[in-house]
C-alpha cells in the first residue's frame, strides 16, 4: 500500500530524551474537592483544559498528581473518575474498573508480571480514544507505568526501515473470536483527518491472525519485529512510578503503554482504576 512518506514530527512524536517533564505532569495546585468529597466544577474544568490541551496536541499524555484519594470509597473513586473524565470525553458505558492486581489473578495484564507495549482494545464500538490509571495504592516494589509515542515509532521506522512501513498501513486481526459488527480488525498506523493513528497489540495480533486462519506473511512479520525493535530502545521510554493519587492519561490513538513486574504486600495489594474515554 502507497503511503505518505513523511514524518509525522510533532510534539506527540516525543523521546524520552526530548520530552519536558513540564508538559506532561501537572501537579494539583488548589483544592478540587471538599470533605464530602464535593467537587468544585470550575477548577476542575481548568485541570480538564489542561490535560486536553497535553493529550490532543501535546504528547499524548498527562499524569495529574495530587488527588486526595486515600480513604475514599468504591463509590467515590467512580464519582471522581466520572466527573472529571465527562469533562474531558465520553465515558464508555461501564463502571469504571477498579483493578486489584496480584499474583494469583488468572487474567493476563491482572498478574505481578511485566506487560508488554500496547494500546487498549476495548469493547464495542472499538478501541477507546483516552485510557486512564488512577492510582489507589502503589506496590512495594516495581510496577512502573512505561510509556512509548507511536509517533515516534512511526517516524523511527520510516528513517530506518522505509521497505517495510507500508506492512504496517495494512489490516491486522486484533484477537480471537468470531466476526462481529466490531471486529478488531484496522492497521497498525492509519491517516484520518490529518492525523495518524496507532494500534498495537503484537500478543493479540498473533493471535487474531491464528484464529483466523490467516497466518501472518513473512513481511508482516518483520515489519511487526521492526516495530518491537524500536520498542526496545530504551530511549524511547517514559518510565513512571504513579503514586497514590497520581491520575495518567493516554492518547490510546497516539501511545503504548506498558508496565514492568512488581513486587506487594498481599495484605494491602496494589489498587488502580481504570477508565475508559471517547
Amino acid at each position: 500500500m502507497p503511503i505518505n512518506a513523511t514524518p509525522i514530527g510533532g510534539p506527540a512524536a516525543w523521546t524520552r530524551s526530548t520530552l519536558r517533564e513540564r508538559d506532561w505532569l501537572h501537579p494539583i495546585d488548589q483544592p478540587l474537592t471538599g470533605a464530602q468529597p464535593e467537587f468544585h466544577i470550575p477548577a476542575l474544568t481548568l485541570l480538564a483544559k489542561r490535560a486536553k490541551a497535553a493529550l490532543e496536541e501535546g504528547p499524548g499524555l498527562v499524569v495529574i498528581r495530587g488527588w486526595p484519594v486515600e480513604g475514599w470509597s468504591e463509590e467515590q473513586i467512580d464519582l471522581l473518575c466520572y466527573t472529571f473524565g465527562s469533562l474531558i470525553g465520553t465515558q464508555r458505558a461501564q463502571k469504571t474498573g477498579l483493578v486489584t492486581t496480584g499474583a494469583n489473578q488468572p487474567r493476563r495484564g491482572m498478574d505481578n508480571q511485566g506487560l508488554a507495549f500496547h494500546t487498549d482494545r476495548g469493547g464495542p464500538p472499538g478501541p477507546p480514544h483516552l485510557v486512564g490509571l488512577l492510582c489507589l495504592r502503589a506496590a512495594v516494589r516495581g510496577g512502573e507505568s512505561l510509556l512509548v509515542s507511536g509517533h515516534a515509532v512511526h517516524d523511527r521506522l520510516l528513517d530506518e526501515r522505509p521497505d517495510l512501513l507500508p506492512e504496517l498501513y495494512e489490516d491486522f486481526r486484533f484477537g480471537a473470536g468470531t466476526v462481529s459488527d466490531f471486529d478488531r480488525v484496522y492497521p497498525v498506523f492509519r491517516r484520518h483527518a490529518g492525523r495518524v493513528r496507532v494500534q498495537y497489540n503484537r500478543y493479540w495480533i498473533e493471535r487474531g491472525q491464528e484464529a483466523a486462519q490467516k497466518p501472518l506473511s513473512p513481511s508482516a512479520v518483520a515489519a511487526l519485529d521492526a516495530f518491537d525493535e524500536v520498542l526496545a530502545d530504551q530511549d524511547m521510554v517514559l518510565r513512571l512510578l504513579l503514586r497514590p493519587g497520581d491520575l495518567l492519561l493516554v492518547n490510546n490513538d497516539v501511545v503504548l503503554h506498558g508496565r514492568t513486574a512488581f513486587t506487594e504486600d498481599p495484605r494491602a495489594r496494589r489498587r488502580l482504576a481504570r477508565i475508559w474515554l471517547d
